[in-house]
């Protein structure tokens, strides 16, 4: 199984980069009068595409972009004019930070209503639950984040004002990731450090909560299926102490939650773009909003790649997690 998932990563790759091309080539827009400007003549917006090589057949546009990505380049931003690489790489340190934080907030919130209501299947906690599991998927992301912003900053002062990942008044530790909250460590500005997490809190939690939902929904199935499996009844007709009988029939639900984590993956990208716009952050994900609005092809596609590429790396990885840890997905691929 784990030599077919490694198989498909190229093909998986080529696929999705060339789909990222031909999707933008094909949509009609004239990046080059983006880059040449609103007011640019005829002449000035044809000088642009001679510059940029968009006046070459999307044959031709189409090999030297594959020959790019044998080589490694993902190409030269319009805007920025720096290499599409380098750019995503200062940029997605901070995207994966939120990710993981949102993921480690969905996971646990999620898993715990999931599992309490399936513990306590049709009693007050599964009610509670699951208007808590209706109210988070009936609510877009960027509105709960735009109601924990007027509830928790604007009217209580909880925590501080959506401005960036530090205080306008903070000054930033060295940089080395790129992400505040990291770089404050080594070198041990811990006034950052308690800045920077501060400005994290409220879109890693609105984040995290709604992609709760989705946990929530699975853990219950699996959960209530194995309580209620032949292998259960056995165990507490032997008087296992619920608390044992509770723990080890998470641990079988264990493999749809796994499976769920590499599902959500893209949920996580769209978000993070959305999250980042709404609390000023500098992502790659935000940059890809704003290059998206410029037509700025080269960071788009660059983009496109690196996320499918991480996409399609992040299931391989679960893949394997489940593969070592459910001895019954071993033997059906044996």
């Amino acid at each position: 199984m784990i030599a077919g998932r490694l198989i498909a990563i190229p093909v998986s790759l080529f696929a999705v980069a060339s789909l990222a091309f031909w999707m933008i080539r094909l949509s009609g827009t004239n990046a080059a009068s983006s880059v040449a400007g609103e007011y640019a003549t005829p002449e000035a917006i044809a000088q642009t595409e001679r510059q940029l090589g968009l006046d070459r057949g999307l044959w031709d546009q189409y090999a030297s972009f594959l020959g790019g990505l044998l080589r490694g380049d993902l190409g030269t931003s319009y805007f920025t004019r720096q290499p599409v690489a380098e750019e995503l790489a200062a940029r997605l340190p901070l995207d994966a930070t939120l990710g993981v934080l949102a993921l480690a907030v969905a996971v646990a919130a999620g898993v715990a209503l999931g599992a309490v209501g399936a513990w306590y299947r049709a009693a007050w906690p599964d009610r509670a639950g699951r208007s808590v599991v209706a109210l988070l998927q009936s609510v877009p992301e960027f509105v709960f984040a735009l109601v924990l912003i007027y509830v928790l900053f604007f009217h209580l002062r909880l925590l501080p004002a959506p401005v960036g990942q530090l205080a306008l008044d903070q000054a930033a530790p060295p940089r080395i990731t790129g992400v505040a909250v990291l770089d404050a460590v080594p070198a041990g500005d811990w006034a950052a450090f308690r800045a920077a997490a501060a400005q994290l809190v409220l879109p890693v939690v609105s984040f995290g909560l709604v992609l709760s939902a989705v946990f929530a929904k699975v853990t219950r199935s699996a959960f209530g299926s194995v309580l209620a499996s032949p292998q259960v009844e056995y165990a507490r007709a032997l008087g296992l102490p619920p608390r044992r009988v509770f723990l080890s029939a998470l641990t079988v639900s264990r493999t749809a939650i796994l499976t769920t984590v590499a599902i959500v993956s893209g949920a996580l990208i769209g978000g993070n773009a959305i999250m980042q716009k709404i609390f000023s952050l500098d992502g790659a994900a935000a940059f890809g909003v704003d290059s998206i609005l410029k037509l700025d092809l080269p960071v788009v596609q660059g983009l496109v790649l690196v996320f499918g590429g991480i996409t399609v790396v992040l299931f391989l990885l679960i893949d394997i997690l489940i593969l070592l840890l459910d001895p019954r997905v071993r033997a059906a691929s044996s």
